[in-house]
């Protein structure tokens, strides 16, 4: 009787998994909206401390289709330079993976920091060359708005924070430049 009830449950097991799935959506479809993302990308990016100070780097973004363009692999790193010391620094280095989740029919955003921190993240498509993602932090909120312009290969993107979601205060912009 085991065994039949086993059986029963592993035939029902494929059929209750693709049930899930939204029919007609291709994930790999959902992530070719995405194309204009890959390659390497190189720039500025500015940020603005909490006490109000002012910082800038110099970007580097490599974006690849990794799983057989089944999900984005986006590596930023922002390097800077003590003018004292005349050294030059990481001060920002994030990974990130990037897919499209049929069975809820999102897209899903997982980064980390280089200090451990990481973010379950949303993400939008808000409309041609248009992105939205961001999380919640236990102070508020955080959103970044990516606007591209793929025949001038422009990448700018600018973060906020909010405490309530309702008024947002910029703290950082980045602007970047497709060099491949």
């Amino acid at each position: 009787m085991k065994t039949q009830a086993i059986i029963f449950i592993i035939c029902l097991l494929p059929p209750l998994a693709s049930a899930q799935q939204p029919s007609g959506v291709d994930h790999k479809d959902k992530m070719k909206a995405l194309s204009a993302w890959i390659g390497n990308w190189k720039g500025e990016g500015t940020i603005q401390t909490p006490t109000g100070e002012t910082k800038t780097s110099m970007v580097d973004e490599k974006i690849e289709n990794k799983l057989d363009g089944s999900v984005l692999l986006i590596e930023g790193i922002g390097k800077s330079n003590d003018a004292s010391t005349n050294t030059e620094s990481i001060v920002h280095h994030a990974l990130a993976v990037l897919s499209y989740d049929n069975a809820t029919g999102q897209y899903k955003m997982k980064s980390w920091l280089k200090d451990g921190k990481s973010t379950d993240a949303w993400f939008n498509i808000t409309g041609d060359n248009n992105y939205q993602w961001g999380f919640d932090t236990p102070n508020g909120k955080i959103r970044y708005t990516i606007a591209l312009n793929p025949s001038q290969k422009t990448w700018n993107e600018v973060g906020e924070f909010s405490r309530d979601g309702n008024q947002w205060r910029k703290f950082f912009e980045m602007n970047l430049a497709k060099v491949d």
